[in-house]
């Protein structure tokens, strides 16, 4: 039971809320990860990232977006762009949060 709570805290631990105007920075570059990405269920991320209301929210999607971006380009072009993502969110969540694929 101890692992749950220290998860449960991991999880809901955040440096800083970012700003309206920050998360919109922040969702708009988490949406460009899936540039070129076709079908459904990258219709159904794009909602997903448009709904997210924290940078935390954002940043746990990216292990779906990897995915979608591996099948439709390639694994190597998917880690390219999710570690792209770390400098964007480098202050709005803690550190042990922001590691490379």
């Amino acid at each position: 039971m101890e692992w749950k709570k220290s998860l449960h805290s991991w999880l809901h631990e955040s440096a800083e809320e970012a700003p309206r105007e920050q998360l919109e920075s922040l969702r708009f570059q988490v949406q460009d990860a899936l540039y070129r990405c076709e079908g459904a269920m990258c219709e159904r991320m794009r909602w997903r990232i448009e709904e997210a209301c924290t940078a935390q929210q954002l940043w746990l999607l990216r292990g779906e977006i990897f995915q979608l971006v591996a099948r439709q380009f390639c694994q190597e072009e998917a880690v390219r762009r999710i570690n792209a993502l770390l400098p964007a969110f480098s202050g709005w969540l803690p550190d042990r949060m922001l590691t490379r694929v």
